[in-house]
């Protein structure tokens, strides 16, 4: 694992919080080679318990966010990060050709990303970018994105494996954990795994924890978003209110953001 550590304020303060925060259990690396029936009708049901028929009809989503960073777990993924741009956003969700619009507003100013399967373009106040690791960066959020907008919908695609992963909680509800299988996973990773933890009782998706192999800067680093305030718009259920953590190598803060409107047609 390859991660990097810039402005960090001192060694001892850096030591002291992470012998204070203690990792979660990583995401299980076992081999999969299928899906398991009881994985796929799980996530099924989530995907109907947040519209999954009204979802059929959606083209196009317009969302707008507003978004905090952590005080110090965004330090140690700060090409992923990129908090001086990455603020509030705009976003363009096109259902057909699978393509995400993102406009980030930041002190620096203006970031737009465009992810399309396959490639992405990014540009900074104007000027297109020719940075690899800042377009692999951004080509891993904006997919990353994509799975927290849409939800339990995201994993009906091709290249997804699906299988049982055990139970825990979430806040207070209980959870299903299915383990899904990425490949390709986000952004330019061959494959990553993702961990969604669906209610037991009323099927929403509570969390997802994920894999971060889309950066060497990030490979081995796991992240997990949880997802409150749940909101209908056209027959669909969307989550309003995400909190990310930093799971592995340690356990600390790193954003909290709303969603500010949504526009879905």
């Amino acid at each position: 694992m390859h991660m990097k550590y810039p402005n960090v304020p001192t060694i001892a303060a850096l030591t002291t919080l992470l012998l204070s925060s203690c990792a979660s259990p990583k995401i299980s690396s076992r081999p999969v080679a299928a899906s398991e029936t009881g994985a796929v009708a799980l996530v099924s049901a989530s995907q109907q318990a947040h519209g999954g028929n009204a979802f059929r009809k959606v083209k196009e989503i317009t969302v707008a966010y507003e978004g905090k960073w952590g005080a110090i777990g965004p330090r140690f993924q700060p090409v992923l990060v990129d908090r001086q741009f990455r603020g509030n956003s705009k976003e363009h969700w096109d259902a057909g050709m699978r393509t995400l619009k993102q406009i980030h507003t930041g002190a620096a100013g203006q970031k737009v990303v465009v992810r399309q399967p396959g490639k992405v373009n990014v540009s900074y106040n104007g000027t297109t970018s020719t940075d690899a690791e800042k377009n692999q960066a951004a080509a891993l959020v904006a997919d990353a994105y994509s799975m927290f907008l849409l939800g339990p919908h995201y994993f009906d695609r091709k290249g997804v494996t699906l299988v049982s992963h055990g139970s825990s909680k979430v806040d207070e509800y209980l959870c299903d954990e299915v383990l899904a299988v990425l490949r390709p996973g986000f952004g330019m990773a061959e494959e990553d795994r993702v961990v969604l933890f669906i209610d037991r009782a009323s099927k929403q998706l509570r969390r997802v924890g994920m894999t971060l192999n889309g950066l060497e800067s990030t490979r081995g680093a796991e992240v997990d978003v949880t997802f409150r305030n749940f909101r209908s718009v056209e027959g669909v259920l969307w989550a309003t209110d995400f909190d990310e953590r930093i799971r592995v190598p340690f356990d600390l803060h790193a954003h909290h953001w709303t969603l500010q409107e949504i526009n879905v047609r």
